[in-house]
């Protein structure tokens, strides 16, 4: 609904470490467990998109012809004749769809499939697949913390709480850190995770929660992490031909880039399938 485009910039990313800033070039010597993960932030070089993501996604939900239902949780996905029928929501209402696009971790399908309609190889598999839910705390500050510019992380010698991430963008700043999906449902934990990241805060910019800045948390299931299911599409278990996985942590990339790569799957995928005998094109 929107011309998009894009440029590659230069991006200088920098480390908070012995009290100073640093150019990143990696953990060095650090043992976290999201290494890997947030290795991609060290690159020189980055995709700068306008408008942004978040102006392409309001614009095109303007255009759906439905009401998108916020405040709203898929409880269970109920099966037909070897297919996803409905959807349970809330616990309480169904919605029934020909197709559905799922796109949370493949995690989740564990709970929400019950019975033998996933088979137990699936199953075994899935119990074995983890991702990384991202922590954020969203700061607007009465004046900028600093000069905007590529990401900052954090340093720490804490074994409990991976490393601590952000961009400062004009008035606004947002930190970010990651818990694995299996501490992912603790509450307490999460508000651990804020006040680490606020204490990470302190440490660069002492000022920086004088005159109370307003803040705003989000958790995101699934933020990070790559699944490979090892079926013949990753977008699609064979034995339910019409639940297509959409989940970002089944592209090979992160980022925006692995959004994309999976919608680009999927999209190819429903466009050359068949199922009872409808063309899904």
């Amino acid at each position: 609904p929107i011309p998009v485009n894009f440029e590659v910039v230069e991006h200088r990313p920098e480390i908070f470490e012995e009290a100073h800033w640093h150019a990143f070039a990696g953990f060095l010597d650090s043992e976290f467990q999201t290494l890997g993960e947030l290795s991609h932030l060290s690159h020189t070089h980055e995709i700068k998109i306008t408008p942004g993501a978040e102006h392409i996604v309001r614009a095109l939900i303007e255009q759906l012809p439905v009401v998108a239902q916020l405040q709203a949780e898929v409880t269970e996905i109920k099966m037909a004749d070897g297919c996803a029928s409905e959807l349970v929501i809330n616990g309480d209402k169904s919605v029934k769809g020909a197709q559905i696009f799922f796109t949370g971790s493949p995690l989740a399908l564990n709970k929400l499939i019950v019975g033998e309609h996933l088979p137990p190889k699936h199953r075994s598999r899935l119990a074995k697949t983890h991702s990384w839910t991202a922590v954020v705390l969203e700061l607007e500050h009465p004046t900028p913390l600093a000069e905007a510019g590529g990401m900052r992380l954090f340093n720490h010698s804490s074994k409990e709480f991976e490393p601590t991430f952000g961009r400062i963008e004009g008035h606004v700043s947002r930190w970010a850190t990651l818990v694995h999906s299996e501490r992912s449902d603790e509450h307490e934990f999460t508000g651990q995770c804020i006040r680490h990241i606020k204490r990470q805060l302190k440490r660069a910019w002492p000022a920086a929660f004088i005159g109370k800045p307003n803040e705003k948390i989000y958790v995101l299931p699934a933020a990070f992490g790559q699944n490979n299911l090892k079926t013949k599409s990753p977008w699609l278990l064979p034995e339910i031909p019409n639940l297509f996985l959409a989940g970002t942590t089944l592209a090979t990339q992160s980022g925006f880039l692995g959004c994309v790569e999976v919608v680009k799957g999927v999209v190819d995928l429903v466009s050359g399938c068949e199922f009872h005998g409808a063309d899904l094109t």
